[in-house]
C-alpha cells in the first residue's frame, strides 16, 4: 500500500513541476516576444515585424505538430493476430475464423491497391 502512495506522490510532484515549468516558459515566451517586437519595430516597421513573428510561431507550431505525429517505429501487434486458447471450443473456432478473415482482408486489400 505504501508503494502505491509513494508512486502517486512522486507522480503528483512531477506533474506539479512540469506544470510550473510550462507556465514559466509561456510567460518567458511572452516577454521574449515583446522584447523582439520592440527591437524589430524601428528596423522593419509594424507589418514586417508582425509577419516575422507570425512566421516564427507558425513554423515552430508546425514543427511541433509534425514531431507529435511522427511514428517512432514501435507498433503494438494487432488484436486480430493474437491467439486465444481460452474458452469453449466454439469460441476458439469463432476466434480462429475471425483472425483468418482479418488476415485475408489485409492481404486482399494490399493486392487490390497494387
Amino acid at each position: 500500500m505504501f508503494g502505491i502512495q509513494k508512486k502517486v506522490a512522486t507522480t503528483a510532484k512531477r506533474a506539479g513541476l512540469l506544470t510550473g515549468g510550462l507556465l514559466l516558459c509561456i510567460v518567458g515566451t511572452g516577454f521574449l516576444t515583446v522584447a523582439g517586437w520592440l527591437a524589430l519595430l524601428p528596423l522593419v516597421g509594424v507589418q514586417s515585424t508582425a509577419a516575422i513573428f507570425a512566421g516564427l510561431y507558425l513554423g515552430i507550431g508546425l514543427i511541433l505538430i509534425g514531431l507529435s505525429t511522427r511514428s517512432d517505429g514501435k507498433q503494438e501487434p494487432h488484436a486480430a493476430t493474437e491467439t486465444h486458447s481460452e474458452g469453449p471450443p466454439i469460441v476458439q473456432a469463432f476466434m480462429y475464423g475471425l483472425q483468418a478473415g482479418a488476415r485475408a482482408d489485409h492481404t486482399g486489400s494490399a493486392k487490390a491497391h497494387s
